[in-house]
């Protein structure tokens, strides 16, 4: 797998979405959502399957109350993967047009699949993207964690980082909103220890996790940052409803991906729940404004 200092290429991504959409479909809820949920007033101790998909749709719900499009608003989500924010957007009447992007050419046939009216799905990396009309909003759930690859300084990262914001600003209409989730170091934890290495080699090739103090930095020449919330018990709950369904489906896993990817993602999930657990990582989730201007930081 290639390794690259920029982030995550197609390649990557594709390392780890494009297992296959069956192999994801068993452990996954019906929307195929594949990032923390919001578990918010649903009972600790519940192990229905339905939980995890009300928890899904609420987590989408928060995103795109985050966003405060308008009636018939331009909605764009970078790192779309199978298109749940884009399916609830359509079918809430949430947005009159809305586009995905993915890396992930299975993710990508699995959206443009689902014939969903008003929505584009597009093969493309967010640095390639060129709108040809301004959004009223823009959501990106978990594929922040790809914008910045092993390896970098701090400085080099909110380098990074910012190029993604200062593309965000661009595209964005005057007053528009940012609505962001990412997995990030917590305080005390050495990006370039044990955890990193983890998650860059046997998670996801090229990507390496945010700091919130880079996320902040990077983004303040360009919006004003109007809520940040931790919510690390979100994901250890998402983690061991997503590793309880997994076993259950262990049989038909294994026969769609063999043994040893099975076994793989059994240690992902269980070693992530444990980082989460520990305090090592948690769950950001982050609303910003679009400033008028960009301002002129020192750097």
């Amino acid at each position: 797998m290639t390794t690259t200092t920029t982030g995550a290429t197609a390649a990557d991504i594709e390392f780890h979405y494009d297992v296959g959409n069956d192999f994801y479909a068993l452990w996954l809820d019906d929307t195929l959502t594949y990032s923390a949920a919001r578990w918010d007033g649903i009972e600790e101790d519940g192990s229905h399957p339905d939980m995890l998909a009300q928890a899904q749709r609420a987590k989408l719900r928060l995103h795109l109350d985050q966003a405060a499009l308008p009636p018939g608003g331009r909605l764009l989500d970078i790192g779309c993967g199978w298109g749940a924010l884009l399916a609830l957007a359509c079918e809430e009447g949430r947005a009159g047009a809305a586009t995905g992007l993915t890396l992930s050419r299975a993710q990508l046939a699995h959206v443009k699949g689902r014939n969903l009216p008003g929505v584009q799905a597009r093969l493309e990396d967010w640095r390639s993207h060129a709108p040809e009309r301004p959004y009223d909003a823009i959501v990106s759930v978990e594929a922040f964690e790809a914008f910045a690859g092993p390896g970098l300084t701090t400085a080099e990262r909110v380098r990074a980082y910012t190029d993604f914001f200062a593309a965000c600003h661009s595209w964005l209409v005057p007053g528009g909103t940012l609505s962001l989730q990412t997995i990030a170091f917590d305080a005390g934890v050495d990006a370039g220890g044990p955890v990193g290495a983890f998650f860059a080699n046997d998670v996801f090739p090229a990507s390496a996790l945010p700091r919130l103090t880079e996320i902040t930095a990077a983004c303040d020449a360009h919006f004003s940052l109007t809520a940040v919330r931790s919510k690390p018990r979100d994901y250890i709950r998402t983690l061991r409803a997503w590793s309880a369904r997994l076993r259950t489906e262990r049989d038909k896993a294994q026969q769609a991906v063999g043994a040893d990817t099975y076994q793989r993602y059994r240690l992902y999930l269980k070693t992530c729940e444990v980082l989460f657990l520990r305090g090592e990582l948690t769950l950001y989730r982050m609303s910003m404004r679009r400033r008028p201007k960009p301002l002129h930081l020192p750097m």
